[in-house]
């Protein structure tokens, strides 16, 4: 069972994940989360801060992806699987998955993986976005849902992605993946790799 934090209540809330995402998901990314980013951005930029530091401070380094025009275009791509998450009639996450990527790290090196192109939570839900964030579990119920697609994929839970400077230490820290550094291919953004033993871990704490 798939469940969330509401911080409003201290109390959890069933949730649930839907593969792939539906009209009611894009509809709400369009109509909820857009105007969100669009009013953060506008105070920023009246307070002179819409800079890297400041879009970094106020959790919102995302806020340029195109979550729709993705969806469209990769809809028809087997190797793409886009994951809504749903918790009190919204929906709180999103992520898009990719399943013909390779692994780098020595222990692991060219074995299939899970690769994470893009994970994300609801703007109401982002601490120093809001000073009242909404449900917490979004990007630890999503990474779950990535292990057991790997499972399922026979990939042994073996995951790899990119992370937004912002997110670094959650990755690093707070999962536990291996930081394989800065990738020059990548815009600089440090790459992430979880293991086998390393998911096993995750989903067995």
């Amino acid at each position: 069972m798939v469940e969330l934090f509401n911080r409003q209540t201290n109390q959890f809330e069933p949730a649930e994940i839907a593969r792939p995402v539906e009209s009611v998901d894009i509809a709400c990314f369009t109509n909820d989360w857009l105007p969100a980013f669009a009013r953060k951005e506008a105070e920023l930029r009246a307070a002179g801060k819409f800079d890297a530091q400041g879009v970094a401070e106020s959790n919102l380094e995302d806020f340029h992806w195109k979550w729709e025009q993705k969806i469209a275009a990769r809809r028809q791509e087997l190797r793409w699987a886009c994951h809504a998450l749903r918790c009190g009639g919204k929906l709180q996450g999103l992520m898009f998955t990719d399943t013909v990527r390779h692994c780098r790290h020595p222990s692991q090196l060219n074995e299939h993986m899970v690769y994470i192109d893009l994970l994300a939570t609801a703007p109401w839900n982002r601490p120093r976005f809001t000073l009242t964030p909404l449900y917490r579990g979004i990007g630890l119920v999503l990474l779950t849902e990535a292990i057991l697609q790997s499972r399922e994929e026979g990939f042994g839970g073996r995951l790899g992605l990119h992370s937004l400077p912002g997110a670094d230490d959650f990755y690093r820290d707070q999962i536990k993946m291996l930081d394989l550094g800065p990738d020059p291919k990548y815009d600089g953004l440090r790459y992430f790799e979880m293991t086998s033993d390393l998911a096993d871990a995750f989903l067995n704490p």
